[in-house]
């Protein structure tokens, strides 16, 4: 061996680097063999191979010294290649590679694709919806002005302001920057064109300063125009600005009729403001005075906290204001501010869902990346001698890396820029067809936010599957020596190959335990018994203008008759009117009094929302009347008002008693200039309905009273014995399919009015369903994702249990040539995916169990723990798994030993 080593260092530097260690494992092996046969037969083997070293060591160092020297000035005076060329060229050999294998190169691709879009898609929402702040200056110091009764259950009110609160903040809280409320409903406009129903808030003055916006064209209201009695300004939004008017800036300074109203545009809004939501359309002056200020928390208001002011400092001062003010309000005590972020409030519960879908999206990621890994590794196995010359060659560690990473890259790439195509069609789709539900859903779309972060995706993809092949590295002297005969894995790669499909199956359960829990909530959601008959039915509302119909009088008799025109139109079969509509928003809501019970004014009142109605409600929306009667005709005109409560009323008020017979009046504050509330005798007990959702954790009780009794265009508010009738909803239920009644509804109207605009056309099946959307919302994208995630997971427990039956084919042919039977090469193959994929579905379970916690708030009447969907989903998985490794399996039992064993 020294005179070996002698040699060697007379060889060129150049070939002790390439073949110095082939060459000392080749002379140890022959000086093994040598001592093992006779001195002759060594003393040939030692002299023909120090001989063949020596030619070789001295032809090399002086034979061709001068050329290899003349080659090495040649090499040393060219300008070395910079970090750009070195890494041009590597794109090009990398992209020629995968050019070179196709199959591979789109199978990557398309599955990184699928992932990376899904991930750009939730991100996008995400990213515009929860974490981009509000389109306002400053917009994190903007406050929502809430309330609530700790004492009564309720943490946050419906409503969250009164008038005498907004002057009583707006002059005394030190806190706060500046205060305004607003409210939210619809109007009729006429003129240029068929009257319309559109939806509008009614704001203060100081809105705009809160917000700190201005109109684009024309003005705000100012202070004289928000009091009471000031002429009547509108400002249109952009859009109704351009679909109404077509966008004339002469607008401004013409008049309008609203409601009948000449009302004065004064200004349009930029095009990117919405508020309180993107549906409102135009806005008008809140008008009020100090003076005339009522107590009744019917409105909604904001706030912008000072510089030096935290929220919790603004609630503490608030809640001192209001509880200064209920001490004048009978049955207001126990208020306290619930004031949270304005986009907290504008978001609402779907961030828990959106957090939740890009969590899946993530999950989805890390499985398509699990394929890809294994694809690379199948095909780092393939390039393992390519690698080692490599390396031989002197390109070392980092060169390795640079050649694995910059070929990853390129595809992560392809992927990213696929996965964005996805997404951008994806996200047109959400914006077209997405849930009413999503807040700021107009503000939705890919910038260049969501460029950057897919870029940094494709990129944290192709760092985490390119980097297995490195991993598994086998020794350089090894692979030279490699005969390049089916080549076998080793046991690092196999195990690797194990730990990706195991991966694979934990995450594909993960997230088909989160759809299977969502998909269980959905079905108990949509069973919900929302106590009325919501098929053969629809509904549309009318708002009257007050100039042609000022008193509550007239408003109840415009009513009347449109209800008996309609009544005679072909098909229908009853229809009534109603100022609230089940599993709707804008209830009016009060405590109540009950005759012969001492009044506590430090008792809590249960709320009641109240209903106004006419006609044959019952039969029209199709709730059941538990015990006495419904509402009649007669009982418009009745001097004593009968009304109807829920059986969630009679439980809060009367416990364990019969109410019917029994007298309450209406809790509103009475002014002294105005009669007290009538007192109102319970007539008959009816089923509960769902107020605004149908996954209201209890029944809240509900009153119906005849039109005639409740509010209207000439009763002050502060008297309310129920809501106003001047806007009412009708229920027209029929014998035919409800909306082919709509056209002759129409005319029905015309006859009466032809000024009526008939404004949000449905059908109450649609009322239902629209109120489980955000859960259906939810659940669709986590079964796309879950269903996504166990497809890739199949592919990918297939393709590694096909390569192991591929790696082993020559066992497998001998197996079968020894005359094991082909059920038996079928078990085996089988028991080995089988095990993989239970210890995966094991640790699926228990990542499940642990994290199945994050989605309970998203869930109705199911525990995050189900055993249904634990057991149903883990055995439908292993199904998926059991068929992608049998495949694979039945193939090996059906190969002929003769063609598998000339494979080797």
């Amino acid at each position: 061996m020294w005179l070996y080593r002698w040699l060697l260092r007379l060889s060129p530097e150049g070939l002790r680097r390439e073949y110095g260690v082939a060459m000392e494992e080749m002379f140890a092996r022959r000086l093994r063999e040598a001592r093992d046969a006779n001195i002759w037969r060594r003393t040939h083997l030692w002299g023909r191979e120090l001989s063949g070293l020596l030619v070789l060591a001295l032809s090399e160092r002086y034979g061709r010294a001068a050329r290899m020297r003349r080659e090495r000035e040649r090499i040393l005076s060219r300008p070395k290649a910079g970090v750009m060329d070195t890494t041009a060229q590597e794109i090009r050999q990398a992209a020629r590679r995968l050019v070179r294998t196709p199959v591979f190169t789109l199978a990557a691709a398309l599955t990184l694709a699928l992932a990376i879009g899904a991930n750009a898609s939730i991100f996008t929402v995400v990213h515009r919806v929860v974490l981009n702040p509000l389109p306002y200056p400053e917009s994190s110091r903007l406050i929502a002005l809430d309330y609530g009764f700790p004492d009564r259950g309720m943490r946050s009110g419906l409503t969250s302001m009164a008038w005498q609160l907004y002057y009583q903040l707006a002059d005394h809280a030190r806190t706060l920057e500046g205060v305004a409320v607003y409210d939210f409903g619809a109007a009729t406009l006429t003129g240029g064109g068929t009257p319309e129903r559109i939806r509008i808030s009614r704001a203060t003055p100081s809105l705009a300063t809160v917000l700190r916006v201005s109109p684009s064209l024309g003005r705000w209201f100012t202070e004289a125009e928000g009091e009471t009695g000031a002429a009547p300004v509108t400002v249109l939004s952009h859009g109704l600005w351009v679909r109404r008017f077509g966008g004339n800036p002469g607008i401004v300074g013409r008049s309008v009729p609203l409601n009948g109203v000449p009302t004065e545009v004064i200004g349009v809004m930029p095009a990117s403001f919405s508020f309180p939501d993107d549906r409102t359309e135009l806005w008008t002056a809140g008008q009020s005075t100090r003076a005339n200020a009522s107590f009744l928390f019917s409105l909604n208001g904001i706030a912008r906290l000072r510089d030096d002011a935290t929220i919790d400092t603004a609630r503490a001062e608030i809640t001192t204001l209001i509880q200064d003010l209920s001490r004048r309000v009978p049955n207001q005590t126990g208020m306290v501010s619930a004031a949270a972020p304005l986009q907290d409030l504008i978001v609402g519960r779907i961030v828990t869902a959106l957090w939740v879908l890009l969590a899946s999206a993530g999950l989805v990621l890390l499985v398509a990346c699990a394929n890809v890994a294994n694809l690379f590794l199948v095909r780092s196995e393939t390039r393992q001698r390519e690698v080692a010359v490599r390396r031989a060659l002197g390109a070392g560690n980092r060169g390795v890396a640079r050649y694995f990473f910059t070929e990853s890259a390129l595809l992560a790439l392809a992927g990213g820029v696929l996965g964005l195509a996805l997404a951008w069609g994806g996200v047109q789709l959400l914006v077209a067809f997405g849930p009413v539900s999503l807040p700021r859903l107009n503000e939705i779309r890919i910038d260049g936010f969501v460029l950057a972060f897919s870029f940094a995706l494709s990129l944290v993809a192709a760092a985490m599957f390119g980097a297995i092949p490195l991993l598994r590295l086998t020794p350089l002297a090894a692979t030279l020596h490699e005969n390049g005969r089916g080549q076998t894995a080793t046991r690092g790669s196999y195990r690797a190959r194990q730990l990706l499909m195991g991966g694979q199956v934990a995450l594909a359960l993960i997230l088909l335990v989160a759809s299977g829990l969502m998909v269980r909530s959905f079905q108990k959601l949509r069973a919900v018994d929302p106590g009325f008959d919501p098929t053969s039915a629809f509904t549309f509302s009318i708002g009257l203008p007050e100039t042609r119909y000022p008193t509550r009088a007239a408003a109840v008799d415009v009513h009347l008759r449109i209800l008996d025109r309609l009544a005679a139109v072909p098909g229908v079969t009853a229809v009534s009117t109603t100022t609230c509509l089940p599993i709707g928003m804008g209830c009016y809501g009060n405590g109540l009094r009950v005759e012969d019970e001492l009044f506590d004014p430090a008792r809590p009142r249960p709320w009641v929302f109240f209903r106004a109605i006419g006609g044959s409600f019952n039969e029209a929306i199709g709730m059941p009347l538990l015990r006495g009667r419904a509402i009649e005709r007669g009982d418009i005109d009745r001097a004593e008002p009968n009304v109807v409560v829920n059986k969630a009323f009679a439980d809060a008020y009367f416990p364990g008693q019969d109410p019917i017979g029994r007298r309450v009046r209406s809790g509103a504050p009475s002014n002294p200039k105005i009669p007290s509330n009538p007192w109102l005798t319970i007539v008959g007990i009816a089923s509960n309905t769902p107020t605004m959702a149908l996954n209201e954790p209890s029944a809240m009780p509900q009153m119906y009273m005849a039109m005639s009794i409740a509010g209207g265009p000439d009763i002050p508010r502060e008297a309310l014995a129920g809501p106003d009738v001047a806007t009412t909803n009708y229920i027209v239920r029929s014998s035919t399919p409800p909306l082919q009644l709509a056209g002759a509804v129409r005319s029905a109207i015309d006859e009466i009015d032809s000024n009526l605009a008939m404004a949000q056309v449905r059908t109450l099946q649609e009322i239902v369903d629209r109120a489980s959307d955000q859960m259906s919302f939810t659940m669709v994208l986590l079964a796309i994702a879950a269903v996504v995630a166990l497809l890739l997971g199949a592919i990918g427990i297939y393709g590694v249990v096909s390569y192991i039956v591929t790696q082993r084919t020559g066992e497998i042919g001998v197996r079968l040539a020894m005359g094991a039977e082909p059920r038996s090469v079928a078990s085996m193959i089988l028991r080995q995916g089988s095990a993989v994929t239970l210890i995966g579905i094991a640790a699926g379970l228990v990542a499940a169990l642990v994290g199945s916690r994050w989605i309970q708030s998203l869930l109705f009447q199911v525990s995050p723990r189900d055993p249904v969907v634990f057991f149903a989903t883990t055995l439908f998985l292993l199904g998926i798994a059991l068929l992608a490794c049998w495949l694979p399996a039945r193939r090996a039992a059906r190969l002929s030993p003769l063609d598998a064993l000339r494979s080797e």
